[in-house]
């Protein structure tokens, strides 16, 4: 069984070129221990594998009188038989793709067999990089660990200058590294804000052309917020890393004093992807609710035949997120969405001064 395993697994490493096994006492042992049936064991390789069943052929060498007629003959493996031996073996054919991750294992990765189980747990598809690239910036990984950088920080130095391949893969990282993956340092969350003296309320707007629209028109004592879709950010949003850009105008001091807010709304598309937002920033500020004079004319438009369907804008994958425990988008605004197919954007709505 060793000598087949090791015939499969070389094929595995280079089908470019022939396997071939000499036989010598340092590759083939069983051979060459004369307590044993070394003659019974030949005639298996001779008649057995290579006659009968076409694993390999036999090509014997050049013998003197006092060696073994198969000292130094070559086993040449028939390609032909691989779906056998791996029958026999009971090793299912790899993909070219997993060889190539294998390789870049033994490559990169060679120093950590906790590094090593972890890769040949999980294979780590990256577009446009190779599989010694992901595994080769993975492991370089490890010499940043301490210097306090971020994700995308960490990942500009190990991936070809790209800040963007590590995000959504701390737990890789954690599982690859362990508690030395909790030096790296949480990315603050940015949000741009304009909140006026004594403001009572906050409006979380969804996108910047609607935003910057209400800073020039705001609502009657109303701190505006722009969110730039950040659900992804949602979780964050009351997190020590969060910071605050605030624009010209700001009371910096009151706002701080009164965040998070005790009274909030949420403004942003009329689609799936808004209220999900909705929904996820509801995790941070429980009394958040959508916002109705903005929602309400764009509802009133979408049920008079306006909107888009997902398909006109690209937003196919966006899914129903059932509820967001807002009594107004539950009650009003999905079951509109739900009954009409079609989507509409806020940026088509100004909301006049002083509503609110």
């Amino acid at each position: 069984m060793h000598l087949l395993d090791w015939f499969l697994t070389r094929l595995e490493t280079d089908r470019q070129r022939d396997v071939i096994r000499r036989v010598t006492a340092k590759n083939i042992p069983a051979l060459f221990d004369f307590n044993e049936a070394v003659t019974y064991r030949w005639e298996l390789i001779s008649e057995e594998l290579a006659n009968n069943y076409e694993i390999f052929q036999v090509r014997y060498a050049r013998q003197s009188s006092t060696t073994e007629r198969y000292q130094d003959a070559q086993l040449r493996l028939n390609s032909l038989a691989e779906p056998l031996l791996r029958l026999w073996l009971n090793r299912p054919e790899i993909s070219e793709e997993q060889l190539a991750w294998q390789k870049a294992i033994d490559l990169y990765a060679a120093d950590s067999a906790e590094q090593r189980k972890v890769f040949h747990q999980r294979r780590i598809d990256i577009p446009g990089l190779t599989p010694n690239q992901v595994v080769q910036g993975l492991v370089a990984v490890g010499n940043h660990l301490q210097q306090g950088f971020s994700l995308r920080e960490l990942s500009a130095r190990c991936f070809l200058g790209n800040s963007k391949v590590l995000d959504r893969r701390y737990d890789l990282l954690a599982q690859l590294y362990g508690a030395d993956a909790e030096a790296i340092k949480a990315r603050p969350l940015l949000l741009n804000v304009w909140a006026p003296v004594a403001f009572d309320r906050v409006l979380i707007v969804e996108n910047q052309d609607s935003f910057l629209r209400l800073y020039e028109r705001p609502p009657t004592s109303c701190a505006l917020l722009y969110s730039g879709g950040f659900r992804a950010g949602a979780q964050r949003l009351l997190s020590e890393h969060t910071c605050f850009s605030f624009l010209p105008g700001s009371d910096h001091g009151y706002f701080k004093q009164n965040w998070p807010p005790t009274q909030a709304h949420f403004w942003g598309d009329l689609d799936y992807a808004g209220m999900s937002i909705l929904r996820a920033l509801r995790n941070s500020i429980p009394t958040l609710t959508a916002w109705r004079p903005g929602y309400a004319p764009m509802l009133s438009s979408l049920l008079e035949g306006a909107g888009h369907t997902p398909e006109q804008a690209k937003k196919e994958e966006q899914t129903d997120p059932l509820n967001t425990g807002c009594d107004f988008a539950d009650a009003e605004i999905l079951p509109a969405l739900r009954m009409t197919g079609r989507f509409i954007d806020q940026e088509g709505f100004l909301i006049n001064e002083g509503q609110g």
